[in-house]
């Protein structure tokens, strides 16, 4: 008999989705998930998640992530890292790990597309800036795993005669949120002490680490920092030695500083630390007798992850992560990078907060007009300044940046 075309819609693909998962995966969102109602289309051709995942690929905060620093400032070099290619990575590892895991491909995917959407400009250097100012003002320090639920939550203008931000599902923004284990306590909603309530979240959490771990070690040695470091550097080579034989005796792998080798291990490195990852993460099911969703989020409210390394492979993580800090992060270049990053933001910030008018209307307008704007209201006029301050900087892409500073202290630029 001739099969039928198929044609399916929200219900009839989230059903037919859940058929497929694990018990304990997360397969449709909470009720009321939504922070606003919104009427779903009868012809919706998309489960929630996806539509998470949609809106957050299409919104600006995620366009702008190409131009934002991951280790190097964009103009270093075409094929350096960004936030954008960064979050792609995370987003193709947490699939992977969710598919072989019965999980939900679709929440882990959404999760890691907007995990970074509230990175600022020039990586972690600009987040100390602000943590600096905001703490001057008596607010709580600025953490970036927090300005992306702000970014979702308030600053996108997806629909604004209806409400602010995307409105995307409680499951998406906890697992943003809890990416990274800085939070102020900001988003009570969202638990913000205890870990995430879905593995698919936790395991967003853990890939970030190793993606952006062995990527900037990578981007490190294609740089030539890594080599100049370990010829020139007798401590660096010799953390180098200790770490490329622990690497070889746990993994088999050989690592190299030379940026003339093909750095194919790097991709061996990520394949075997996700491997171990997910072997890791259904032994932690057995021995947890994880049977159903509700499970996972009892042990996350006691503090207790279920995704994470075993012992000896954490206890290599970490020693790599070490030297990567050592060897990459700490050095002369990148330091230098990031002290220009903090000059230039710190200054940006002191002028527009001293003198709004230097800001463009749509943030002056925010500022005479704060207690009227959500994400604002609770705030008093020097607190809500250095917000509004932080969050037209914090959403700047590097070379946006640097042009604006360059219109607000160089007296030669044409405004």
């Amino acid at each position: 008999m001739k099969q039928q075309p198929i044609l399916r819609y929200k219900n009839d693909i989230e059903t037919a989705y859940a058929s497929i998962l694990a018990p304990y995966a997360t397969k449709i969102p909470i009720a009321n998930s939504r922070i606003n109602s919104e009427i779903v289309r009868d012809a919706e051709n998309r489960a929630d998640f996806q539509r998470d995942r949609d809106r957050i690929i299409h919104s600006l905060a995620f366009r702008r992530m190409m131009y934002k620093t991951q280790v190097f400032v964009n103009h270093e070099g075409d094929h350096f890292r960004t936030r954008l290619t960064h979050s792609l990575e995370v987003a193709q590892f947490a699939r992977g790990i969710s598919k072989s895991l019965a999980l939900n491909e679709d929440l882990a995917e959404a999760i890691a597309l907007g995990h970074d959407l509230g990175h600022t400009p020039f990586g972690h250097a600009a987040e100390k800036v602000f943590s600096q100012k905001f703490v001057e003002v008596g607010l709580p320090e600025f953490y970036h795993n927090e300005q992306s639920v702000r970014v979702v939550q308030f600053l996108e203008n997806r629909c604004p005669e209806t409400y602010c931000g995307l409105n995307l599902t409680h499951e998406v923004r906890e697992g943003m949120l809890k990416h990274n284990n800085d939070r102020s306590g900001r988003y009570p909603e969202l638990m913000p002490d205890i870990p995430c309530g879905s593995l698919e979240g936790q395991i967003v959490k853990i890939v970030d680490t190793v993606a952006y771990t062995c990527h900037d070690l990578d981007d490190g040695i294609k740089s030539g920092i890594l080599s100049r470091n370990c010829l020139e550097n007798p401590d660096i080579m010799r953390r180098y030695r200790d770490i490329k034989e622990q690497i070889n005796d746990e993994t088999g792998i050989t690592i190299s500083y030379d940026r003339q080798n093909n750095n194919l291990f790097i991709s061996e490195l990520i394949h075997w630390f996700v491997e171990r990852l997910t072997e890791s993460v259904y032994q932690s099911l057995i021995t947890n007798n994880v049977s159903r969703l509700s499970d996972v989020e009892h042990l996350a409210a006691e503090g207790v992850s279920i995704v994470a390394f075993d012992e000896r492979t954490e206890k290599l993580f970490k020693n790599l992560k070490s030297f990567v800090a050592k060897s990459v992060y700490c050095t002369a270049t990148v330091q230098m990078m990031d002290a220009k990053a903090e000059l230039v933001v710190s200054q940006l910030y002191d002028a527009f907060f001293e003198n709004p008018n230097l800001l463009p209307p749509d943030q002056k307008y925010k500022i005479d007009n704060f207690r009227e704007i959500d994400g604002y209201k609770e705030l008093n006029d020097v607190t809500s300044r250095a917000r509004i301050v932080c969050d037209y900087i914090s959403c700047m892409t590097d070379r946006f940046a640097l042009d604006e500073h360059e219109r607000v202290f160089n007296p030669r630029v044409k405004i």
